[in-house]
């Protein structure tokens, strides 16, 4: 029937889904707290550690720098909440080293990217897209932080694969001794810049609110990098925040144990052995975290017109109504085919199920080139989830579903801004830095599929939660991705023919769903490609 342009403009404009609706009232009283945490703290010496702690891990096996720029990503993904400021800030050391040990630019950079993508969905501090998701599932945040603890083990377990398999494959071997740092060197310098990392955690999960543990995360950041007990007249940074502390717990603000925590941090930083952080240098950290938020405020604004049009004219749910109704006509006539007198293969809601989600995850990836994630994820989750919620997958589950893929689409070409980031760092052609990092990304396909499958890995899913169930459903997740990365690389103990290649990318795609007899399906049609692997390990000269 139409909406009147009054009806329309006020739409824009005052409800929860325009302009100044809950995207930008997110970014405004949360994301930019967390964000400028994740700027400050890597100043302060964070990020280093990481650095430092993922070359102590992982610098000396095959193909170590790559596995470095992997888990320093997973690290410093902890913290930083976006994918561009991730792959920058371990990028500028991981990728001359990966470059230095034979990787081509347009890989090593590829990889910096591919890891770093998971920025946004790594808990505890998420993206931007994360905390809107709270508002949206009116749940609490920490609720979010749990779900997305087993999908981002799951992305950089895709990620380390191919990185491990790709470095095999290639023959490059892992840094020597004298060039990895010294574990006891390392926390010695830099223990105390984990405090406010602790500090941050401890709040959010006491139940205080989201800005608060922030607000305690910059503090703490600031009184490590700028407080000192040999230099008297920094304490006041100490003093104010110590100040605050006991403020809060006087009025019933806070708990005893957390007001002995902070204030046992704050003591404890102002004992950091670094040098400390002068004024002007601790102004430019801030004023960079600000330029951060204010880029993702702004894309949230602009988001709020999208989601206010999709609300008002109610094409969300004919868009998801379309896309359940095709994929269930597709699924009949893919039934009749599959199907041999009484006996199936899948059945029809299975099949439903699986194409809507084909579809919904193409979407994500193709809507996503050129779109930042968190506003692709709030106009995706706009025609996802009625989609999804027809075919009774938990809200969080479809959710998460649409923000993951929304991250593969952060590296995907033509617009996808973390491999450009790379690519200008690694000195290599952005357009192959970016169709390394979706080659790398691929592996990880699977797993947004999976947990809707079974919800179980998401810890809090209204399903419920069993160890036996998780445990099972998380080793076929791993055994689905593993086989993809082989699939990717072509190699998993030798170099692998292109028809092993493709039975282990539909073995991959088969173990998605965890099930006995879809993991005894997907190990049937992996067979070949595991026995072939074997004996040319055994017997190279004969399978060459």
């Amino acid at each position: 029937p139409g909406v009147k342009f009054r009806t329309f403009v006020s739409s824009m404009y005052f409800p929860q889904e325009g302009i100044f609706g809950v995207t930008l009232w997110v970014v405004s009283t949360i994301v930019f707290h967390f964000v400028l945490f994740g700027v400050i703290a890597q100043r302060t010496g964070l990020g280093q550690l990481f650095i430092d702690n993922a070359s102590i891990l992982a610098g000396r096996y095959t193909g170590g720098p790559a596995k470095v720029s992997v888990v320093s990503s997973a690290f410093f993904g902890t913290i930083s909440g976006s994918s561009v400021a991730n792959t920058v800030s371990t990028g500028a050391l991981t990728i001359p080293n990966m470059k230095r040990l034979g990787y081509p630019g347009h890989f090593a950079g590829g990889v910096e990217a591919a890891a770093s993508a998971g920025g946004q969905i790594t808990p505890p501090i998420m993206g931007a897209a994360a905390f809107i998701m709270a508002e949206f599932l009116e749940l609490p945040y920490t609720t979010i932080v749990i779900a997305a603890i087993f999908p981002a083990l799951l992305h950089y377990v895709g990620v380390f694969t191919v990185v491990h398999l790709m470095a095999r494959k290639l023959g490059l071997k892992g840094l020597a001794k004298e060039q990895l740092p010294q574990f006891a060197a390392v926390w010695s310098a830099g223990w105390a810049n984990i405090i406010p990392l602790i500090g941050l955690l401890w709040v959010l999960f006491s139940g205080y609110t989201p800005y608060m543990s922030a607000f305690c995360g910059i503090s703490l950041a600031l009184v490590a990098g700028m407080s000192r007990l040999r230099e008297p007249v920094t304490l006041a940074y100490a003093a104010a925040f110590a100040a605050f502390v006991v403020w809060k717990f006087m009025g019933g603000g806070f708990e005893l144990i957390t007001a002995v925590i902070l204030l046992g941090g704050t003591a404890l930083a102002t004992l950091n052995p670094q040098e400390r952080m002068k004024l002007p240098e601790m102004t430019d950290a801030m004023e960079l975290g600000v330029k951060y938020a204010l880029a993702v405020g702004a894309a949230s604004a602009a988001v709020g017109i999208v989601v206010g049009v999709i609300n008002t004219t109610g094409i969300g749910f004919r868009i998801g109504f379309m896309v359940t109704q095709g994929a269930g006509n597709l699924a009949t006539d893919l039934y009749a085919f599959l199907s041999f007198g009484e006996w199936a293969l899948f059945q029809v809601e299975d099949l439903q199920l699986f194409l809507s989600l084909v579809f919904i995850a193409v979407a994500c990836i193709l809507m996503g080139a050129g779109i930042p994630t968190t506003a692709l994820y709030i106009m995706l989750v706009s025609v996802a989830q009625p989609a999804l919620a027809q075919l009774g997958v938990p809200p969080i589950a479809s959710h998460l579903f649409v923000l993951y893929y929304g991250v593969v689409a952060e590296i995907t070409p033509p617009v996808c801004t973390s491999a450009y980031a790379a690519a200008a760092i690694a000195n290599s052609p952005p357009f192959k830095t970016g169709i390394s990092a979706f080659t790398l990304g691929l592996g990880k396909v699977v797993a947004p599929m999976a947990f809707v499958y079974a919800p179980v890995l998401l810890f809090v899913s209204s399903t419920g939660f069993d160890l036996w169930t998780f445990t099972y459903s998380a080793a076929s997740c791993i055994m689905g991705v593993v086989s993809l990365s082989a699939a990717v690389v072509g190699f998993l103990l030798v170099p692998m023919g292109v028809l092993n290649r493709v039975l282990c990318a539909i073995a991959g795609l088969v173990f998605i769903a965890p099930s006995l007899p879809a993991d005894l399906l997907a190990l049937i049609i992996a067979s070949p490609a595991i026995i072939t692997q074997v004996i040319g390990k055994r017997h190279p000269v004969a399978v060459s």
